[in-house]
């Protein structure tokens, strides 16, 4: 792995701390969302030149971009304590940057299992698989029990922070990824299984 690469996931695995936290002075995003996806976007096209197959996450990255301009000045993700009170409008935007969010996770994690099956042992590929699985199930549970809770209330409110905490740390986990691929050394590893798609 050339140095290049290697620097290009790392930027990929910054690029994906902004959009997890959510800080804000007044209207004023402290980590800007969009910043975080050019990031992503500009290390996808540098991986994209060898076998990753980014292309989709590239355009993902591209859309959210623009997407996430608007929480520059307007704070555009809902807690909790404010679903029941949040418009339409608004909900429907946060859920889909959140569907988007993870259609990006899910693309970016395919193109990284096609980098590293070559030279990554298979406990950091099961790794890679298991934690992105992990993922995309606690997202589908948040975004199934968020309808529930308008009509619920704060029974389920509990419920779903925790679904949320535990999500936020899938995620983090899942951005470790990258990081340990590009620790990773030129070393061919054989593996039974001689299909390189991933098996997501």
């Amino acid at each position: 792995m050339n140095p290049s690469m290697r620097k290009s996931l790392r930027m990929l695995g910054w690029g994906l701390v902004f959009p997890i936290l959510d800080l804000h002075l007044g209207p004023f995003d402290v980590l800007p969302d969009f910043i975080g996806y050019i990031m992503i976007l500009v290390a996808l096209n540098q991986l994209g030149t060898g076998d990753g197959g980014f292309k989709p996450a590239s355009w993902l990255a591209a859309g959210l971009i623009l997407l996430s301009l608007p929480q520059l000045v307007i704070k555009s993700s809902i807690d909790i304590d404010e679903l029941i009170v949040a418009s339409l409008g608004m909900y429907i935007f946060s859920q889909g940057m959140m569907v988007l969010h993870a259609l990006l996770a899910y693309f970016i994690v395919r193109g990284l299992y096609t980098i590293a099956r070559p030279i990554a042992p298979p406990k950091l590929l099961n790794a890679l698989v298991s934690r992105l699985r992990l993922y995309l199930a606690l997202m589908a549970a948040q975004l199934i029990f968020y309808p529930f809770l308008l009509n619920f209330g704060e029974d389920l409110a509990v419920l779903l922070l925790l679904i949320g905490i535990v999500k936020f740390i899938a995620e983090l986990m899942l951005i470790r990824i990258p990081f340990r691929i590009s620790h990773i050394r030129n070393a061919p590893v054989h593996h039974d299984n001689q299909s390189g798609a991933a098996p997501l």
